[in-house]
């Protein structure tokens, strides 16, 4: 479902990925890890078209990303990829159902709708209870799954994860962990996540190890 195929990144003369190549498919969980500085972050970014590429090409649902508009590009992004970070880039201004609507309704779907929706997705990870809650209410775990739930407002083809257990304590770590796999066994979605746990990665459907900028 997602084509990576020879992805050049620089930074002025530094180049940070050397031609890297791989495939995901649909309903996998693929995890990145590697030190920090070998291009982890960078990579997923590119993927989830926040950054281009020098050379190279991904592909998305048989959609290259290559010469699409920067309008073209927010709307692709909208509809097929969603975003988990390790900070919860939740809006304080807003309860969890709002924020996990905020998608949505970007993306033209009625209000009522998106609150349904938001709501089905919400008990999905188990945040009934905090509907209305803004994020200064909530755990740092809560955050995590209000999150969650938003990058799965549109029902996108990929979830990517940027270290999303690394402000987390144990407990709460681990359950975030089991959520990301109890998502995927009821609604088949496709994750990559980068990560430097440990735990996470290895229960992984695949892992990709990077160093300096190549796939070891």
């Amino acid at each position: 479902m997602i084509h990576v195929e020879n992805v050049v990144k620089r930074f002025g003369d530094l180049e940070v990925l050397h031609g890297l190549t791989f495939d995901v498919e649909r309903g996998e969980i693929v995890s990145i890890v590697g030190a920090s500085g070998a291009g982890k972050s960078t990579l997923l970014q590119i993927v989830g078209t926040l950054m281009a590429s020098d050379e190279g090409e991904v592909t998305i649902e048989g959609r290259s990303l290559k010469g699409m508009s920067d309008k073209e590009l927010s709307e692709f992004r909208n509809r097929h990829i969603g975003f988990v970070f390790q900070f919860h880039h939740l809006l304080e201004e807003f309860s969890a159902v709002e924020n996990v609507m905020m998608p949505m309704l970007i993306a033209g779907v009625k209000r009522s709708e998106a609150e349904s929706r938001a709501k089905e997705l919400l008990a999905l990870v188990q945040m009934s209870h905090r509907l209305s809650h803004r994020p200064s209410a909530l755990s740092g775990g809560e955050q995590q799954r209000v999150a969650i739930a938003r990058a799965l407002a549109n029902s996108p083809s990929v979830v990517l994860a940027d270290e999303p257990t690394g402000n987390l304590d144990t407990a709460t770590r681990e359950d975030i962990q089991r959520l990301f796999f109890e998502l995927r066994e009821r609604t088949g979605q496709t994750f990559i996540i980068v990560t430097h746990d440990e735990a996470l990665a290895d229960m992984s459907d695949r892992k990709i190890v990077m160093s300096d900028g190549r796939i070891m």
